[in-house]
């Protein structure tokens, strides 16, 4: 059985409701968008910073990014220590920003120490903006201070369209519908849990061809649009308690498993109590994408996020060019049980 890789749709719900899941109200007031880059464009069109000036992770996807370059931002980076924690010096250089991104990654609180620089860009009247979407299902205090948080939902289950935009504040903008992205990857989710159950190798090809297609429509237009009423459905009905409780469990089993594999250093070495990983994590010291390559040709297929963008220049920011350079995440969600984390280890311990 293949590990990783894109999720896949068992079962479509059948009665809709409509109704936002609870556990999202926590956040604030929200709007549910076909994606996280749509909920970043919807934010973008709802605030009104000082200047159209942002500072942003250096080490970010760059959907996170193009949203503000559209929208006409001239774009910081500050640098992301080996622990994925923010370097704190390198921030305190920024003055008079109009919105500053922070984030904890992988599910860790890894940027919890921000408190002093967020009470001051708050002072200096900045957008103090969270993105939660690695952090979404772990319990940890957030800052009082946040304005604002956006997530994509469709890094956690198999969703046709997902993300949010949440506040404090009363939220204005809404988003626009289109149905073209979901009916893509609603087709490809499908397709996959036909292939996953066995139904042949020749499904392989559509359902990635489909994933591709969804994913050209997203990179040709940003425009925040609705989520669709299947990926509410499904998002209402989720056992969260559940889902944090597998992934933990796994996380857990990669975790001791690999503790004498000695190319790979894993970046957070426990997991605390409340915490809801994304991926195991780990750098490896070298040959990355070999051992990713003969990881694939075990249908084990992790993910190197991300790829670097052509805006970041990663000449003054080192630590975050080596954390570009050797990171792997390696799967532990909710689809696998721990036997299918022991097949990881035992392979990663061949190698």
């Amino acid at each position: 059985m293949e590990i990783g890789s894109e999720f896949w749709i068992d079962d479509l719900p059948f009665e809709f409701k409509n109704e936002k899941p609870e556990w999202i109200k926590r956040f604030g007031n929200s709007v549910l968008t076909s994606s996280g880059r749509g909920a970043i464009s919807l934010l973008l069109e709802e605030v009104k910073p000082k200047k159209k000036i942002a500072l942003l992770p250096a080490y970010t996807c760059e959907t996170i990014l193009i949203p503000f370059i559209e929208k006409g931002y001239k774009c910081y980076f500050y640098d992301i220590n080996m622990d994925m924690t923010p370097n704190i010096e390198n921030i305190e250089k920024y003055a008079d920003i109009g919105i500053f991104l922070h984030m904890g990654f992988y599910g860790f609180p890894s940027n919890t120490g921000l408190s002093d620089v967020i009470k001051r860009f708050k002072a200096e009247s900045t957008i103090i903006v969270e993105d939660i979407t690695h952090t979404l299902f772990s319990q940890y205090p957030r800052f009082e201070e946040n304005d604002y948080y956006v997530a994509s939902l469709r890094k956690w289950m198999g969703l046709p369209s997902g993300g949010f935009l949440a506040s404090k504040y009363t939220i204005v903008s809404l988003p626009m519908i289109n149905e073209s992205l979901a009916n893509y990857r609603k087709e490809a989710l499908q397709i996959k849990a036909r292939y996953m159950n066995g139904e042949g190798e020749v499904l392989k090809q559509q359902y990635l061809g489909l994933f591709a297609r969804g994913e050209v429509l997203l990179n040709r237009d940003w425009t925040p649009y609705d989520i669709d009423a299947i990926s509410i459905e499904l998002l209402s009905a989720l056992d969260v308690e559940w889902l944090r409780e597998k992934r933990r469990a796994n996380f857990m089993a990669l975790s001791e498993g690999l503790k004498a594999v000695e190319y790979l250093e894993p970046i957070f070495h426990s997991i605390p109590y409340g915490i809801c990983p994304m991926f195991y994590t780990v750098y490896i010291k070298e040959n990355r994408d070999q051992i990713k390559q003969k990881l694939i040709e075990q249908k084990i297929y992790c993910p190197i996020h991300w790829p670097v963008s052509e805006q970041i220049k990663l000449d003054d920011l080192k630590v975050t060019a080596k954390i570009y350079g050797t990171v792997l995440s390696i799967p532990c969600d909710q689809r696998y049980e721990v036997q299918d984390m022991e097949r990881i280890v035992s392979v990663l311990r061949k190698l």
